[in-house]
């Protein structure tokens, strides 16, 4: 099992995760303690979150330097102070509920692995085995593009560039 978060900065927005093993489900929840309540329900191994996994720098580091080059719009996490934020009170949130089971967070960008991965339809998923029937909304397909990015990282086929970008799929 794995998971995707579109993670908003506050609560008045509702965050969306999506969890990924032989079928997809996806939630939108307001509150951290919401989001660990599904991740302790569900007990995925790894996490993606399109958020920054700590304050940054307000400019860009060299792997987000790359992904600009390579025509990719991109936030230096600095300036996703409130996010960031949100995102590390989640992650000791969840290590405090969930302990030894707490899942591996990892950032991601749901257009980046869009692009790397040729993933903009319902039937682009279906491509790479993903039911795309229970995806209401653009934001849960961010959500569940994350827990595809988590696949990825999961099976060690992707690139740490300030966000993990998985490896683009071998054309036959």
């Amino acid at each position: 099992m794995i998971a995707g978060i579109i993670l908003k900065d506050n609560i008045e927005e509702k965050s969306v995760i999506a969890f990924l093993d032989e079928e997809i489900e996806c939630f939108e929840v307001s509150t951290n303690d919401e989001l660990v309540e599904k991740l302790d329900e569900k007990k995925p191994g790894v996490v993606a979150v399109d958020a920054p996994m700590e304050v940054g720098p307000t400019e860009l580091n060299e792997g987000e330097k790359e992904l600009k080059e390579e025509g990719h719009i991109f936030t230096p996490s600095g300036q996703q102070k409130t996010t960031a934020r949100r995102l590390e009170a989640l992650q000791d949130q969840a290590f405090n509920v969930m302990g030894g089971n707490t899942p591996d967070f990892i950032r991601f960008d749901p257009h980046i692995t869009a692009e790397e991965l040729a993933l903009d339809t319902d039937e682009a998923l279906k491509s790479i085995g993903v039911e795309a029937s229970n995806i209401r909304g653009a934001e849960q397909f961010d959500a569940v593009l994350g827990a595809i990015t988590a696949r990825f990282y999961e099976q060690n086929q992707f690139e740490e560039m300030g966000v993990v970008v998985p490896e683009a799929l071998d054309e036959e």
